[in-house]
């Protein structure tokens, strides 16, 4: 169901590289920073409803895109919005863009082509996020694991959210990482408070 939309796993360890991502316009548009300072309020409200570590929802969607940099484009150039690697299938009716991906096939890496679901903005992307782990029996051992983020990300992997079979380990890394942590020690107080 869900793919990988890059060509090579981004790490906790791996800094990106500098670029404008695809909904970003501070001056520190690029950065982990300011991809943490855009997806964050949407991550503690989709983890509020689903009662669940905000952070596993920014490390995810910071895989899924290289922290912002690899956001999916339509070819009219329009952003996607798609931050979690969803694709368009499971009788999808909204818009859609073909981008190549990296799937893993018997524990194979294959390059391939798939279509994604595009969304008009970073929250309609968290909204069908919340909804795909929350109404989808195979991820209820996921939205179970509440706030313990690594549970959540193994049994995300063992639902098959994504066929990389260090999917879960790599969450886990960025969600415990430094970079994620100095993100959110960058935004105002009153944005990282746990409700």
């Amino acid at each position: 169901m869900v793919g990988f939309p890059r060509l090579a796993p981004v790490t906790d360890a791996m800094p990106p590289k500098p670029a404008v991502p695809a909904n970003l316009s501070s001056p520190r548009a690029g950065t982990p920073e300011a991809f943490v300072a855009e997806v964050w309020p949407h991550a503690k409200a989709a983890a509020a409803e689903l009662g669940v570590d905000p952070r596993m929802l920014v490390a995810q969607a910071a895989l899924e895109t290289g922290w912002g940099r690899s956001v999916m484009r339509g070819p009219d150039g329009k952003p996607s919005h798609n931050l979690f690697g969803i694709k368009a299938t499971g009788g999808w009716q909204g818009a859609a863009v073909t981008q190549g991906t990296v799937e893993f096939r018997g524990g194979v890496m294959q390059r391939e082509r798939a279509a994604f679901r595009a969304y008009g903005s970073v929250a309609e992307s968290f909204a069908d996020y919340v909804k795909l782990v929350r109404d989808n029996p195979r991820y209820r051992e996921a939205v179970v694991a509440g706030s313990d983020g690594a549970r959540f990300a193994e049994a995300l992997e063992r639902a098959g959210y994504a066929t990389d079979p260090q999917y879960a380990e790599k969450l886990k890394a960025i969600a415990g990482g430094p970079t994620l942590r100095r993100a959110l020690a960058q935004l105002p107080l009153a944005r990282t408070q746990e409700a």
